[in-house]
């Protein structure tokens, strides 16, 4: 945890904190420090993430919170049923998107000179645990990769260095012509037989209003559709509270709750109108969901200023996506189309999926907290116990990362890391697990916090 004054960060890499921290110190503010944060993530955690990905954000200027959407939308030849993995899986990305309409946002440095950063330090980089572990894990789908030898080729050390040319030749095009992805590059991924150049030209960020709520004395805000943000707000609303922290009612009240999220998520959720309003005034009535779809994955970050607090997050869906790298430019693919679905989820060319990206700013009086974590459909489970043990349970900013957590695994049954009671359909898992990887910081009256994860590789730096 760290403790100061007037600027704070956490993310899930040790070099990551570091470039945003960087950034900060040579006249950046928040929103620049979570770009070159955001950049490196792509670099040193490449399973989880990337340019072939999506990027999400919610910052709040003056006590006004917006969202920024980078989630990418199909292309003209998405198949009605996409596959799970593999380049048919993909969306076009929308990450690059994202960063850019953020910075031009919000940022105050030049995009050149956040980069520069960056690419000084994954010119460090040293190989992270979870990259090494990822790689020994999905070594079958690299091989089968078209360009998987990019990371079969990494040492499989932790704190060896390594060196991605591919990428790194990447980000130094993107540095002077950052729209030279959606262009000439996009060109290049053309080649593949699945996207054309019209699916990338015609692509856009979007800045939005987030959905929100009150909630005790706290307003909560989350990231709007397609992205499942609702649902966090809606498993907060419907959770009973309970008496403990970590007890077996508040366990069973979260499930509860989780099976309605779920089910509101599976019959609503789409690139579309949804009725978020009636959701969460309980004027449309909620069936149950039997089970979320397990996922794993994603990466988190959070920024904070003496103006500005940034909650973003990135990802490709599955680790190493769709398993798809094209070996010119060594931009792996996203599978985010295989969250589409049936119905109003139903695939179609320049539609978006359904989302698991979203990322929470909770605000009252003079304090603001930004938070969220890699889960995947998870995330209202994992998104509304870090929010009650801020709001519920009066945990301090690093108590309430660290605390035991667990995810709704179907029926009534969860996974919950040791230190929660015992009860009925409750597996335990040793702690820390890997439930999640979550940041936090918050500016108070007094000065700001950060808090990385124990879960994770990460790291909380501030001046």
């Amino acid at each position: 945890m760290y403790l100061g004054k007037e600027f704070g960060i956490a993310t899930e890499s040790f070099l990551a904190t570091r470039a945003g921290y960087e950034v900060y110190k040579r006249g950046g503010n928040a929103a620049d420090a979570a770009v070159a944060a955001s950049i490196v993530l792509t670099y040193v955690l490449p399973h989880l993430n990337g340019i072939g990905g999506d990027f999400l954000a919610l910052v709040s200027r003056g006590g006004q919170v917006q969202a920024v959407l980078g989630l990418g939308w199909a292309p003209r030849r998405v198949p009605d049923n996409p596959p799970r993995r593999g380049l048919r899986s993909a969306v076009v990305p929308g990450y690059l998107a994202g960063v850019l309409e953020f910075h031009k946002k919000f940022g105050q440095l030049p995009w050149s000179n956040v980069v520069d950063v960056a690419l000084e330090l994954m010119g460090q980089a040293v190989v992270h645990p979870s990259l090494a572990e990822a790689t020994r894990t999905y070594r079958d789908l690299l091989f089968s990769d078209p360009g998987g030898e990019i990371y079969l080729s990494l040492p499989n050390t932790p704190g060896a260095p390594y060196r991605i040319e591919p990428l790194l030749k990447l980000w130094q095009v993107l540095r002077d012509r950052p729209e030279a992805f959606y262009e000439e590059i996009a060109q290049d991924f053309t080649r593949h037989g699945y996207f054309e150049l019209d699916d990338f030209s015609r692509y856009r960020a979007e800045t939005r209003q987030p959905v929100s709520m009150k909630y005790g004395d706290w307003q909560i805000y989350e990231a709007p559709p397609p992205s499942l943000g609702f649902a966090v707000l809606l498993t907060l609303k419907l959770a009973e509270p309970a008496g403990g922290a970590f007890s077996y009612a508040r366990i069973r009240n979260t499930v509860v709750a989780l099976r309605k999220a779920h089910w509101a998520i599976h019959n609503y959720l789409h690139d579309g109108p949804v009725p978020v309003e009636e959701l969460l005034s309980g004027k449309l009535e909620l069936g149950e969901a039997e089970r979320p779809e397990p996922t794993v994955g994603t990466t988190y970050l959070a920024t904070c200023d003496g103006e500005l607090v940034v909650s973003a997050i990135q990802s490709l869906y599955y680790p190493f996506g769709s398993g798809f790298t094209d070996p010119k430019w060594g931009v792996t693919f996203n599978n985010r189309a295989s969250d589409f679905t049936a119905g109003l989820n139903k695939a179609a060319p320049w539609k978006r999926p359904l989302h698991t990206l979203s990322a929470v700013i909770i605000q009252r009086e003079d304090e603001a907290y930004a938070l969220g974590a890699s889960a995947g459909h998870y995330r209202p489970a994992i998104y509304a116990q870090l929010i009650q043990n801020i709001v519920l349970y009066n945990m301090d900013p690093r108590a309430a990362v660290w605390a035991p957590r667990f995810v709704w695994t179907g029926g009534w049954g969860v996974k919950a890391e040791e230190g929660w009671e015992p009860g009925p359909g409750v597996v335990f898992v040793k702690y820390p697990s890997r439930l999640g990887v979550a940041s936090l910081v918050a500016k108070r009256k007094h000065g700001v916090v950060a808090v990385a994860d124990i879960r994770g590789d990460g790291l909380a730096l501030g001046a």
